[in-house]
């Protein structure tokens, strides 16, 4: 409990840092990688990573500077409106060029800007923005409940229960209620007394499922999507929180059902993501032990890791891309930057409502 306190404690005085944000971005939108602290200029932007940067924006300007936000939150959802095509689908990149990179982008980067509109819709922006979100969003429905893959549905879950809250027509909430059982159906036909999970392999962004099931049990008070989510993010952290220590699932193999974690490599969005979905699991339940295992995840970024090597840049507000069996990877792109600052606010909030 001491290290906690501490931790929030240093939130408390710790202004947030935007430099490497600002200059990752350009007039078009984010830019999607980085050579150590400069921008990859020829990897070009991506609908991933301008979904994540307005999720980081409104979150910012809700919790301290709405005028310094709202240019950044109006350039990010220009990048998205430009790259949705007449059928809802995404494509996911553009070129340093302006040019399109791809045909059509992957489901994730459907649910991605999904999650980005609906928290647009459900934001302190101006009503004409949040009406053009709506509309956006709107146009997606259709490919959104035809999506299979879990992830995608978890991202466009968050999205839709996002756009819920602000609208509260019935059509939206039998969505968040369809999407949420095609998750329940993948835990229960996977699931068993020793595997609490999804799918017979956790990979990539794993809190996302739970943190979609706590959002919608909020939404439509299901006690089931609450037990799923309950029950999968307590399997989680079984796999990857060692005493006070966040350990993620490695990219170098992942966690097969009945075989052992990699270790490595070690990403900033299983840390980030787990702070965010022990929110929703804190504000679904008001259980102290989301707190706990937000504050413990959080601390991955600042040293509280298998390689006690912060991840974060203080001086520079920049993220490092991971952590590799000998060292840390010393790249500073923005999916990295953006999870963190995402789980940076969902602290914010529960430290201002002295949780």
């Amino acid at each position: 409990m001491t290290a906690e306190k501490e931790l929030l404690r240093e939130l408390s005085f710790s202004p947030i840092n935007l430099t490497h944000l600002h200059l990752l971005s350009d007039s078009v939108g984010m830019r999607q990688h980085a050579i150590h602290g400069i921008p990859l200029l020829d990897s070009g932007y991506t609908v991933d990573d301008n979904a994540r940067a307005l999720i980081a924006m409104l979150d910012f300007g809700e919790l301290f500077e709405k005028k310094e936000a709202r240019q950044d939150c109006i350039k990010y959802l220009a990048f998205l409106n430009h790259m949705q095509m007449e059928n809802g689908w995404f494509r996911n990149t553009l070129s340093f060029e302006r040019q399109f990179a791809d045909k059509g982008g992957s489901a994730d980067c459907l649910g991605r800007a999904v999650w980005a509109y609906g928290r647009t819709v459900n934001s302190w922006l101006d009503e004409n923005y949040r009406q053009s979100a709506q509309k956006k969003l709107d146009k997606s429905l259709r490919q959104v409940l035809n999506l299979e893959d879990i992830r995608p549905i978890a991202l466009s879950l968050i999205g839709l229960t996002e756009y819920a809250k602000a609208s509260k027509q019935k059509l939206l909430v039998e969505g968040v209620e369809l999407l949420a059982n095609k998750l329940v159906k993948e835990f229960e036909q996977n699931s068993s007394d020793d595997w609490q999970w999804f799918e017979d392999i956790m990979t990539y962004d794993n809190a996302r499922m739970p943190q979609a099931l706590f959002a919608a049990f909020q939404i439509t008070g299901k006690k089931q999507f609450l037990e799923v989510a309950e029950k999968s993010y307590a399997f989680l952290e079984e796999k990857t929180i060692r005493g006070e220590m966040f350990v993620p699932v490695g990219q170098d193999g992942w966690l097969p059902k009945g075989r052992a974690k990699a270790l490595f490599d070690q990403q900033p969005i299983e840390a980030g993501a787990m702070v965010q979905a022990a929110t929703a699991g804190f504000l679904a339940t008001s259980n102290d032990c989301y707190k706990k295992s937000a504050l413990t995840c959080f601390n991955w970024f600042f040293g509280g890791n298998s390689q006690g090597a912060a991840v974060y840049d203080k001086k520079t507000g920049a993220c490092f891309d991971g952590l590799t069996p000998k060292d840390v990877n010393k790249n500073q792109g923005a999916e990295s930057l953006l999870e963190f600052l995402i789980a940076r606010f969902c602290l914010e909030r529960m430290r201002r409502q002295k949780i």
